[in-house]
């Protein structure tokens, strides 16, 4: 389902448009929760990609795409690339959002579960 939302999306929306970005994330999640890490990151890695060049690299919604392909990383015991990545995610939310911000906090449970 989420693919046939994703194939439209980019037809009447535009490959670039938030809201199909946001699907194709969606769609990577799927796929990790699948326990297809593989292919989950090779999604993420394209819509982080499109997010930092369209919204930037600290937006929220870029730092949980991170965060999101950090998780894929683990799960295929690429342990030294997600908590880079991980502490990456964390330090740009810290920074950016504050250290009391829900979305800070979510990083570094995240960095410490990688850890």
């Amino acid at each position: 389902m989420e693919r046939e939302v994703l194939a439209v999306r980019k037809r009447v929306l535009g490959a670039e448009h938030p809201d199909t970005l946001i699907t194709a994330n969606n769609l990577a999640l799927s796929i990790s929760r699948q326990g297809k890490y593989d292919e989950a990151e090779k999604t993420q890695r394209e819509v982080l990609a499109v997010k930092q060049r369209v919204i930037g690299a600290e937006h929220p919604d870029t730092l949980t795409t991170a965060g999101n392909l950090a998780d894929s990383l683990w799960h295929q015991e690429k342990y030294d690339e997600a908590e880079k990545m991980q502490r990456e995610v964390f330090a740009v939310s810290k920074r950016v959002l504050g250290a009391d911000h829900p979305d800070t906090l979510t990083s570094a449970g995240n960095l410490a579960s990688s850890l």
